[in-house]
């Protein structure tokens, strides 16, 4: 007989603050209900319905979904996963603070998903709140929580985190740094309550050698620069990963909003974009629109944003994002 182990997953987003949710919920789940293995996969927004659709075919007992929101053009499909997963007795918590998560909360109830959601937090704020305190070592995994936060701009640190939590964000964020790596981190913190190794200190020397070479050549790839926002299309520039790092770095040293356009693939293009704090301009309610007019999707935050199009439509979006720069923000 399968132990419930085996049917249990934590399905998490790749960055800081869905890495540390996780982990706190899974020493939580391990500490509470015996839950020792529990499988972790990673995924983003826009790749959950096929998480969703391979794990629905399977008797998954146990499912906590954690900082991924809801892509809108993909709900259908991952409705019809948790209905089938659900109909399976699969209890499910999904754990999150993105928008388009909340709009969809009332979908969700009816499909048997527990939500539990902030708009004054992140994921791993959740956590913090209702699960470290139900671990075997609550201090540990509460600094761990407080650093997905800090590196989500929703904790201000006050305890000499921010250092270590930078380390952490880089080493993740470095282009050799793939899934494997990030729940091998994952299951360290929940074994050895260790925050940082030497593999660690390297992927983030890595990552911000990466990061000075590709700012210096995005310099040329301005097209628009006005008194509070900056444009870049680095659409042809291979980014590695960098895209999201890039635009925060110049939000914040130009104290702009930035959006940076580049092409994963020859499909689509990718715009990501960062406000700085001062700054009020809501990126869901004026650039989400247009991309979805134009066949795309995205979501995310106010203030920090990832959205898709078509190639084919890149420079019509372009053109239209660059119009609402100019009205908005200069």
């Amino acid at each position: 007989m399968t132990s419930i182990e085996e049917m249990s997953f934590v399905v998490a987003h790749s960055d800081l603050d869905g890495l540390a949710s996780a982990a706190v919920i899974m020493a939580a789940l391990r500490n509470v209900m015996g839950i020792y293995n529990p499988e972790i996969i990673l995924s983003q927004p826009y790749t959950l319905n096929r998480v969703l659709l391979k794990l629905s075919t399977l008797s998954v007992r146990i499912l906590v979904i954690t900082d991924l929101g809801i892509d809108e053009t993909i709900w259908s499909t991952i409705a019809d996963s948790v209905k089938t997963l659900t109909s399976k007795n699969c209890r499910i918590l999904w754990i999150d603070h993105h928008v388009n998560t909340i709009k969809l909360a009332s979908h969700l109830a009816r499909n048997g998903v527990s939500l539990l959601y902030t708009n004054e937090g992140c994921s791993s704020t959740i956590a913090r709140e209702m699960f470290a305190h139900l671990t075997e070592d609550p201090k540990f995994f509460t600094r761990l929580a407080k650093m997905g936060e800090i590196a989500d701009s929703v904790y201000v640190d006050d305890e000499g985190l921010s250092i270590l939590t930078d380390r952490l964000v880089a080493a993740i964020s470095a282009p050799s740094s793939k899934d494997d790596f990030k729940t091998r981190l994952v299951k360290m913190w929940i074994e050895d309550k260790r925050l940082i190794t030497d593999e660690v200190a390297l992927k983030a020397e890595e990552f911000e050698k990466e990061l000075l070479s590709k700012l210096d050549g995005i310099k040329e790839r301005i097209i628009l620069e006005v008194e509070r926002g900056i444009i870049i299309d680095a659409r042809g520039m291979r980014l590695s990963g960098l895209a999201g790092h890039i635009a925060s770095y110049i939000a914040r040293k130009k104290g702009k909003v930035t959006l940076v356009v580049f092409s994963p693939n020859p499909r689509e293009a990718v715009a990501t974009c960062r406000v700085p704090p001062r700054i009020e301009f809501n990126i869901l309610s004026e650039l989400v629109p247009i991309v979805l007019e134009l066949g795309g999707s995205g979501g995310g935050l106010f203030k920090a944003a990832a959205l898709r199009i078509p190639s084919a439509v890149g420079d019509l979006f372009v053109k239209r994002v660059c119009e609402v720069f100019r009205s908005k923000l200069d």
